[in-house]
């Protein structure tokens, strides 16, 4: 990926934080402590639980709205100590009732969108990912 393409995407991420913090000082307090680290051997994005790793392909496809609820997806997952809590879960089950729980917090702000083919369940979103 050439600089200009690179200035380009942390330019983007950085406006989306911004617009993460004015929206919700909530989630402006969480997103201070994500480190985001470009990499090219993930699809999309992804966390350790600490730090939040993107593709930069994926997030150059993204509209502003998409890229706002992406980060915030993945700020839930650190906060919500989705990668520690898992333990011995099987890691696919895991991650996709994790998803379906962050996703439903994120639809209910009403302020973020989703990228497409996020998953959702409507009737397990307010559940905990255990219970999910």
């Amino acid at each position: 990926m050439d600089v200009e393409v690179s200035e380009n995407i942390q330019r983007k991420l950085s406006a989306t934080l911004l617009q993460i913090r004015a929206k919700s000082p909530f989630f402006a307090t969480l997103s201070l402590y994500a480190q985001l680290i470009s990499r090219d051997d993930i699809d999309t994005a992804a966390t350790d639980g600490q730090n939040i790793f993107y593709n930069p392909d994926y997030i150059s496809s993204l509209t502003q709205a998409q890229l706002s609820g992406l980060l915030m997806h993945e700020i839930l997952h650190a906060a919500l100590l989705h990668v520690t809590r898992r333990g011995l879960r099987n890691p696919t089950l895991w991650n996709i009732a994790a998803d379906i729980v962050v996703n439903g917090v994120i639809r209910e702000q009403g302020d973020f969108d989703l990228p497409h083919g996020a998953i959702e369940d409507k009737s397990c979103a307010k559940l905990s990912t255990e219970e999910v």
